[in-house]
């Protein structure tokens, strides 16, 4: 999961410890605007309040320079890519390998103090009367009555000038700030400086596969170190926890900075325990350090420690746990860390965490407000993500507008939830005005989500105005919108809007190659000749005409595999030559299945099926990731005696899969599917369609075990069994077992029905049954009556039955 577009400035904010300047270093602008150094907030000479306190610096500052002269990468190698989460190229979470920062370190510095922007009237005065923050005399600030400022250097844009941000620090924020480090280890800022050069030369040793620098990375441990380091190895979460507590505060910063980077270095699924123990005791880690050790792991070792078991916590729940908000200094707090902690963190978590970090005013910038919104997207919280994007509008952080591509993106996942509701001006989008109101101007990829939502609302009228709206707007359509208005046309069964699609896409070649459209335009083909054939079509014709578009695009090499196609066959010249995707190939599947009736034909297709999947096929394995290649064998098996047997061993191969998977617990690339309802309700049809009313309740027994629940299909599958059997009892039980779990009747309900050869009992019975749950008895017992059916056929006109049926659905429409 990423949470910030690829386009978007990483963090450049650390941790509550400010770096100092070079030592008679000045920083020159422009001669209208008041001077002032900068300061960043990398390290601090301490993270605890020293014997000074916290003051205001003037123009002296006395800084040492000593880790400044850091050893830079010999060979220059160009700068690597950052480092993402697995499912999208945005975010990163790494130790930068190069920056600005002579010491190496590995979270990038953007928020150094800066100049005042120019301001005028009162607010101008009290600004520049305010000294710029330092911590080192921040408590004279305080005595003399004027608020310190922190200048940032992230930019805002400021009446259309891009000029730093700037805080009024508050006595209460300074209070907070130092409780907050006086809970954590004490560093001299030449330490944690050191340290970082330390963590950052591994990260670049670790990326660039060399050995660390041993002059940057000490690997000599003290005695005491090495006490330590067994105990870490024989019981991190026992015996270490013990002789650790037991170190006074000075002991815990010495041994602990040796440590950390000896087992990154040497053990790291050791580091990770020992962040673990070491965060959870009273005496705290810098937060700076600690997230850089674990910004280290999720970039290299991740994979390796998300099935790691530490104690009673997961590879997740320790970040969530070392990371925790009540940790982070509010003044200048590490984004990165913050953000690794969104990624990880579980839903109440995100919630308390922002809440917190609003309540403590703590310094978020843009990117990791995005996350935020990101988080609450995936938590479908439409409320709070606008929220979030309407304290991200206040901050006016350069880059990151309401219209920057990155914010832009986040509006586009937010309005995939969007929805019509009815308003008081009538029915209206939910999410679409609220972002116009806030002032966002749609682009083409914003307007093709938005036309995918008109489509979805059920009325095709409202996708094509929406269509005109954005071609009016000269936004051309482009792969999306052709996909979108595919997908429409396709679902209605427009074949007429298909073929005038298909038309225009031939007519730009760009468009035509695209796999996305080309797959669509496939199945496109699939539903208007394979899936919906008519009965006496002819089904050779149909499956070669499937199979010469498949040559147009795929290598048919898979098909032989299958044994779909003989060894022998040739395709015609011309033909593509890529693997084909997932969808290409389950087409092909479905539409040889549905044109060969013959049962042998369907048990040798799986047999083949399923030995390539358990060998791990690179292209026939994937489809075993979901329930559709599985749900059309079984469609085809149920249609013969035969194939029942085939059925249940297809499901019981679907249950065994995906529990070797989860047994094992190991990250694979491809997670075997278990059966869905859907593919219960196949399994149940083809007993109920077999007249094999024994093995259906067994499949339904089977279901209940595995905790399925019903859809509209099985209640009328099942309903439809009972018919056939003339089971009037047990047709009145399912029915008002329907209406207990919120469905109603519908058309194909009053289909089976008609299969009953005297309606009016099942009235009577219903009635019962009403009258039987009104008054608290227990329900009437479905086998009582079974022998009381007649099995002869009642003689009356079909308009009698009609009739019936009618009075039936009429007198169970008030309770739907």
């Amino acid at each position: 999961m990423s949470f910030c577009p690829h386009h978007l400035l990483r963090s450049r904010l650390s941790a509550g410890l400010q770096q100092r300047l070079h030592l008679g270093q000045w920083n020159r602008y422009r001669a209208s605007a008041p001077r002032a150094r900068y300061f960043v907030d990398d390290a601090s000479k301490s993270n605890v309040a020293s014997p000074r306190e916290i003051e205001a610096f003037g123009h002296g500052l006395n800084a040492s320079s000593a880790s400044r002269d850091a050893v830079r990468e010999s060979d220059q190698l160009q700068r690597p890519p950052t480092f993402e989460s697995s499912s999208t190229p945005d975010q990163t979470h790494d130790i930068d390998p190069q920056t600005d920062d002579p010491s190496g370190s590995p979270v990038s510095q953007d928020d150094s103090a800066h100049i005042a922007p120019t301001e005028s009237s009162t607010l101008r005065q009290a600004r520049s009367a305010a000294p710029i923050l330092s911590l080192s005399r921040r408590r004279t600030a305080v005595k003399r009555g004027l608020r310190p400022r922190i200048v940032y250097n992230t930019l805002t844009v400021i009446n259309g000038e891009k000029t730093p941000k700037q805080r009024l620090v508050s006595e209460e924020a300074i209070e907070l700030e130092k409780s907050i480090r006086a809970k954590s280890l004490f560093y001299d800022g030449n330490e944690v400086r050191s340290w970082r050069v330390g963590c950052t030369e591994l990260y670049k040793a670790k990326y660039y596969g060399r050995k660390a620098r041993e002059e940057l990375v000490p690997s000599k441990l003290t005695r005491e170190d090495t006490k330590l380091l067994e105990k870490i190895n024989a019981d991190c979460l026992g015996e270490f926890r013990e002789a650790w507590e037991a170190l006074d505060k000075n002991a815990k910063a010495d041994h602990w900075k040796r440590l950390s980077l000896w087992l990154l270095q040497h053990s790291p699924q050791k580091a990770l325990e020992f962040l673990l123990v070491t965060s959870q005791s009273p005496d705290k880690p810098v937060f700076l350090m600690v997230s850089d050790c674990l910004l280290y792991l999720e970039a290299f070792l991740s994979q390796e420690l998300k099935g790691k078991k530490v104690g009673s916590h997961t590879y997740d729940s320790v970040i969530e746990t070392c990371l925790d908000p009540h940790t982070w200094p509010v003044l200048f707090l590490p984004q990165k860390g913050v953000r690794l902690y969104l990624k990880k963190a579980k839903r109440a978590s995100v919630y308390h965490a922002y809440k917190l970090a609003y309540q403590r005013r703590a310094h978020l910038k843009a990117e990791t407000f995005l996350c935020f919104m990101r988080r609450f997207i995936e938590f479908r919280d439409i409320d709070s993500a606008i929220k979030v994007l309407e304290r991200l509008q206040r901050l006016r952080q350069h880059e990151f507008s309401l219209n920057s591509d990155g914010v832009m993106r986040h509006c586009c996942k937010l309005l995939l939830l969007d929805s019509v509701v009815d308003g008081p001006n009538g029915r209206n989008f939910r999410i679409l005005p609220r972002l116009l109101e806030l002032g966002v101007r749609p682009d083409r990829d914003m307007m093709n989500v938005v036309l995918s939502n008109a489509f979805k609302t059920g009325d095709p009228q409202l996708g094509l105005d929406m269509l005109d709206f954005m071609t009016s707007q000269g936004l051309e359509p482009d792969s999306y919108t052709y996909l979108t208005l595919l997908s429409d046309a396709v679902s209605r069964g427009d074949r007429e809007r298909v073929q005038s699609l298909v038309q225009e896409i031939k007519s730009r070649g760009d468009l035509q190659k695209n796999p996305w459209i080309a797959s669509k335009m496939f199945h496109a083909h699939f539903v208007f000749t394979a899936k919906h054939a008519d009965s006496d079509a002819d089904l050779n014709s149909i499956f070669y005409s499937m199979l010469d578009m498949y040559n147009q695009l795929h290598d048919i090499t898979p098909l032989k595999e299958l044994s779909i196609i003989p060894p022998e066959y040739t395709p015609p010249p011309g033909g593509g030559d890529l693997p084909p995707s997932p969808v290409a190939l389950y087409l092909m599947i479905a539409t040889y299945l549905r044109c060969q009736k013959r049962i042998f034909h369907a048990q040798r297709i799986y047999s083949k099926y399923r030995s390539l999947v358990l060998s791990g096929h690179e292209t026939i394995a994937p489809l075993a990731a979901t329930d559709h290649t599985y749900n059309e064998f079984l469609v085809a098996f149920r249609n013969d005696p035969r194939g029942l047997r085939p059925s249940v061993r297809l499901v019981e191969d679907m249950l065994q899969s995906a529990t070797e998977a989860s047994t094992e617990g190991q990250e694979t690339a491809i997670t075997p599917a278990k059966p869905t309802v859907r593919t219960w309700t196949l399994l149940l049809s083809a007993f109920v369609f077999n007249r094999q009313p024994l093995a259906a309740e067994k499949v339904r027994e089977m279901m209940a075990k595995h905790g399925v629940e019903y859809n509209m299909v099985t209640w009328n599958i099942i309903i439809n069994g009972y018919a056939n059997a003339q089971n009037i009892p047990e047709v009145a039980n399912t029915i008002k077992a329907m209406e207990d779990q919120g469905f109603s009747i519908d058309a194909y309900t009053m289909k089976c029905l008609r299969y009953l050869r005297d309606p009016e009992r099942l009235w009577v019975a219903v009635e019962e049954l009403d009258k039987s749950s009104e008054t608290g008895l227990q329900k009437t017992d479905s086998t009582s009556d079974v022998s009381d059916i007649e099995e002869e056929k009642l003689s009356g006109s079909e308009d009698f039955l009609d009739q019936g049926l009618q009075r039936l659905r009429e007198r169970m429409e008030p309770k739907l």
